[in-house]
């Protein structure tokens, strides 16, 4: 697998728009050797010191789940003035058209700095500012009522949070094939079981803008009448979206897609006829035409009914492949992409929900994203962390804290995995021939894929888009490492979010992938409620639980973060500090340590204590063939 190493940033996106104006950014080799180091010793990786406000609102959302001690809910800083940001964009337009290396690196901070204005100019009330899990309906018990009572009686205190994947009737890909979204699938219950864990949890939904099931009420009135049918232009006729001629092999060359072959699926109408229609992912998800009538219709509705339900955030999965252009990727396509947000916000901000957009794409496309007051995820984190531990040094990491996205839901696990998009636009932020020796290294299962078209070979030629493995098996089981690492997950700007099977200290499923047939399986393993209690007996995992308490409660996690400057490539400290309240997380991948320094949530003063975990340094897990290939020597 290769990585691009050359900086070619999207100029069609916002961040890259806002930094020149419009202007043509040249294509430059970012970063070069003598500012930013490919193996660590080589050159010096410049520290600053940054401080920025944790996008939360300071008003409680009235929420009754009791698992709040003391610590104030997310608050959104208001806008002051526009003044702030004409000032960056002209001096980072000054500095690009300059193309100093330094100016450039300015410009860059000077866009960091602007995520720290909301678009909000009034305070509103959202979700706590506690660990999210993140959640099938049936993965931790059979149904919702046994997950509701497996995470009242054990987990207590360690969430605020719950992410349910989907719950809806699906036909496919483990419930990303829904087929409506008035209905809870039988299989997991019904709505009161949802509303249940609303009421006690803040609650985030699924919401699929791009596709739905052939199995739908609209497909098959669309397969019944035809072109009579009122949801006909719900779907994307291929032959009339392109036009006598289209697609050519340049067509085919720019879009992308997640399967081997054109993205589209040949359907036969009761009258006997043919006809292809969009199709992005697999057979059991027929994309939709959110731009017309009835596609927009259903979107809407589907994300209203959402939001009645109680969801204080929905996710929007797949939602960058929602805009179809011609000469263009079909991806994240503007300003169309802005539009769709912007409708689907009209209806959210009605009910007080947030949006989260799921988005694998280079960084700046989230950057722009969180500054236009959206919520994203921090896919590069996974990574960054896998590479610090792998070659001994934080210059790389320390340098993402200080220009991620502030409005980010952190994971280091998630039902699909961990990205390769995600990390693949990081040249300035990190060396990419590294990032490949760790994907190498640690991650030896099978990848999800997207596909480019080769014209010279007329085929599609697979990368790897997402990679399949528990973190606790990418760290070969040691506890040790993993809650080090989850510490810094904790610790980084953003509302942390913890898949089951990481909560779990969960390995591999090989046996599940390969009964499934779909890689995916390995990290989808569904726990009874007898295994899952056995498995909360780890000492890692009764650890983690500890330190979600300590995340959710102290009272600094509400104030500003300062990445300490001036540490060892070794090491890591990462401060929050909320008026008197303060709390340290020092980190050492030398030994593999760490070490909390904070005040005590519930008392005045600032007498520091040190909070330390014993566990076990040794490898639990053993890996795979593939996952044995030792990194290059540095």
């Amino acid at each position: 697998m290769r990585l691009t190493g050359s900086f070619a940033p999207n100029k069609s996106c916002p961040f890259t728009q806002a930094l020149t104006c419009g202007h043509p950014l040249p294509k430059v080799r970012l970063p070069q050797r003598d500012f930013w180091p490919r193996r660590p010793g080589h050159g010096q990786m410049r520290s600053r010191k940054f401080e920025c406000t944790n996008d939360n609102t300071s008003s409680n959302n009235g929420n009754s789940n009791g698992s709040g001690n003391g610590s104030s809910a997310p608050s959104i800083k208001p806008m002051d003035s526009q003044s702030e940001n004409i000032e960056y964009v002209k001096w980072a337009k000054n500095a690009l058209c300059e193309m100093d290396r330094q100016s450039l690196m300015d410009g860059m901070e000077a866009a960091r700095m602007q995520q720290d204005f909301a678009r909000d100019h009034q305070h509103t009330p959202w979700v706590q500012n506690k660990v999210q899990l993140s959640v099938y309906g049936d993965s931790l018990g059979r149904n919702l009522k046994e997950l509701k009572g497996f995470i009242d009686s054990n987990l207590q205190g360690a969430l605020g949070g719950v992410h349910l994947l989907p719950v809806y009737p699906s036909s496919g890909d483990g419930g990303f094939a829904p087929l409506r979204y008035d209905q809870v699938d039988p299989h997991f219950g019904d709505w009161s079981d949802v509303e249940a864990i609303a009421k006690d949890y803040d609650l985030m939904l699924e919401c699929m803008v791009n596709h739905i099931s052939p199995a739908s009420d609209q497909f098959q009135d669309f397969l019944e009448k035809g072109d009579a049918s009122e949801h006909a232009d719900m779907f994307i006729d291929w032959e009339k979206f392109w036009g006598e001629g289209r697609p050519t092999q340049e067509d085919l060359e720019l879009i992308r897609t997640r399967k081997p072959e054109e993205p589209k699926l040949e359907v036969t109408l009761k009258d006997g006829s043919k006809r292809n229609v969009w199709c992005t992912f697999g057979p059991q998800q027929i994309d939709i035409d959110i731009n017309s009538r009835s596609g927009r219709k259903f979107v809407e509705d589907s994300l209203r009914s959402l939001c009645e339900r109680g969801a204080r955030m929905v996710r929007l999965d797949a939602y960058g492949y929602a805009t179809k252009k011609k000469d263009t990727r079909c991806f994240f396509e503007e300003p169309e992409a802005w539009e769709i947000l912007k409708d689907c916000e009209a209806i959210s901000d009605e009910y007080q929900t947030r949006l989260l957009c799921e988005v694998h794409e280079e960084y700046a496309t989230n950057i722009a994203l969180a500054m236009n007051g959206y919520w994203v995820y921090d896919f590069a984190l996974p990574l960054l962390i896998l590479h610090a531990f792998t070659f001994k040094t934080m210059d790389n990491l320390k340098h993402w804290l200080t220009i991620c996205p502030r409005r980010q839901i952190t994971v280091l696990d998630t039902h699909d995995g961990m990205g390769i998009d995600d990390i693949a636009g990081l040249a300035e932020v990190c060396d990419v021939d590294q990032l490949e020796e760790v994907v190498e290294h640690r991650l030896g299962c099978a990848p999800n894929m997207k596909y480019f078209y080769q014209p010279a070979k007329r085929t599609y030629i697979g990368n790897p888009h997402q990679y399949n493995c528990t973190y606790f098996s990418a760290l070969h089981g040691n506890p040790k490492h993993y809650l080090l690492a989850r510490a810094i997950q904790f610790f980084t700007p953003g509302l942390p979010m913890v898949y089951y099977v990481g909560l779990l200290a969960g390995r591999n499923d090989h046996e599940t992938a390969e009964r499934e047939n779909s890689p995916r399986g390995i990290n989808r393993h569904k726990y009874s409620l007898e295994e899952a209690q056995e498995a909360l007996q780890q000492p890692v995992v009764q650890a983690l639980l500890d330190l979600c308490k300590f995340r959710n409660t102290h009272p600094a996690f509400n104030g500003k973060i300062t990445i300490v400057d001036g540490t060892e490539k070794h090491c890591l400290e990462v401060t929050w500090k909320n008026s008197q309240h303060k709390a340290t997380l020092k980190a050492n991948v030398q030994d593999m340590s760490f070490d909390i320094v904070a005040t005590q949530p519930n008392e005045e003063g600032n007498e520091l204590h040190t909070y330390r975990y014993s566990l076990a340094d040794s490898d639990t897990y053993e890996p795979t063939v593939d996952e044995c290939a030792v990194p290059a020597m540095i």
